[in-house]
């Protein structure tokens, strides 16, 4: 049996056994005893048992009643219900939230992250005041719904914790690029490839026109003769250099004007558009010959709309890839951490 403290009472925890009992001067929780709203329940020597430990976090409990709370009024998530989703039931999502909770306020503390008083007060005028409430609406709110203003204070605290904790812990690990808000950008808009601008390389084994028979085989043959060479290693350039057709391609290295990929010709655009830059495509047929394509680069052709949204897609990516990190960061502190979930009746 393991002796721990919390909130002046005793905690008494049977791991073997997954129980745990808090007992105060004149009652105990333990699994399975009454909670709010039913009468309490009698335990052995005639100790009342008022309610149970959902689970332990390195000895600290949460309470089924804390749990309940969530559930009932929410929030029901507040950092991460990781590992579990959106399709997990409301009760295991809140209590794996707030076991979550518990590892950031346990590493806030060890990082003697915290808040003051006066600091809470001044944050919460604020708050109040954005959303044109004063104090007396909010006590009026509080106690419809049956919260006291103490604890609605210190939720308040924990999530003013929570967001120095990741301002400390876990922004500096977010990295947002413009290529990755191009992306999203693109992504979100769902017609990419008109949204696309491509810088491309050619390699063009010319045809003349009405080549015989035997002309245009050997060209074909050629065209796939160079692919083959690139492919195994050739440098592009260089291969422009010996073989391309083109009018000044030796020079320009095969460097194309930046072209919108929804102004290609059909059968190039489909060929191009899912490359990756660096890479190269098959010999595509048009009237000029055989060309061999490079991506050299891809980009967001410059759009009115993206520039209005670019503030607001990168605060998306943010908050996006904020939460990405702080569900790697949770994981890797569930690996040190001892959490004991107590079996929920």
């Amino acid at each position: 049996m393991r002796v721990l403290r919390f909130l002046g009472a005793t905690l008494f925890i049977w791991s073997t056994v997954a129980r745990a009992q808090v007992h105060a001067k004149d009652a105990s929780v333990v699994p399975g005893a009454a909670v709010s709203g039913t009468a309490p329940a009698v335990a052995a020597g005639g100790e009342t048992l008022l309610e149970r430990v959902a689970a332990v976090v390195d000895g600290r409990p949460i309470l089924y009643s804390e749990i309940k709370t969530k559930v009932d009024k929410g929030p029901l998530v507040v950092v991460t219900e990781f590992p579990l989703d959106e399709s997990a039931p409301a009760f295991d999502r809140a209590l794996r939230d707030s076991i979550n909770f518990e590892l950031v306020l346990g590493k806030a503390k060890d990082l003697e992250i915290d808040v003051r008083d006066d600091e809470v007060e001044a944050d919460m005028k604020s708050w109040l005041e954005s959303r044109n409430l004063d104090r007396a609406g909010l006590l009026e709110h509080l106690a419809q719904s049956g919260m006291s203003f103490a604890d609605y204070k210190k939720d308040f605290k924990d999530q003013m914790i929570l967001r120095k904790f990741q301002g400390r812990v876990i922004a500096p690990l977010v990295k947002i690029t413009d290529k990755d808000v191009e992306t999203y950008y693109m992504k979100k808009a769902g017609t990419s490839t008109d949204l696309l601008e491509l810088v491309l390389r050619q390699i063009l084994i010319g045809v003349p026109n009405n080549a015989a028979p035997e002309v245009l085989d050997a060209k074909r043959k050629l065209a796939q003769e160079v692919h083959q060479k690139v492919t195994d290693g050739t440098p592009f350039i260089e291969s422009v250099k010996i073989y391309s057709d083109e009018p000044g391609a030796r020079e320009s290295g095969g460097l194309m004007a930046p072209v919108k990929a929804r102004d290609l010709a059909a059968n190039i655009r489909t060929a191009v558009e899912g490359l990756e830059v660096g890479q190269f495509t098959q010999p595509i047929k048009t009237s000029l010959g055989y060309h061999i394509f490079l991506l050299q680069e891809k980009k967001l052709a410059t759009s009115d709309d993206y520039i209005a949204k670019k503030k607001q897609l990168e605060m998306e990516l943010r908050t996006s890839e904020l939460m990405e990190q702080t569900r790697r960061w949770i994981s890797e502190q569930l690996q040190k951490t001892k959490v004991e979930v107590l079996p929920n009746p």
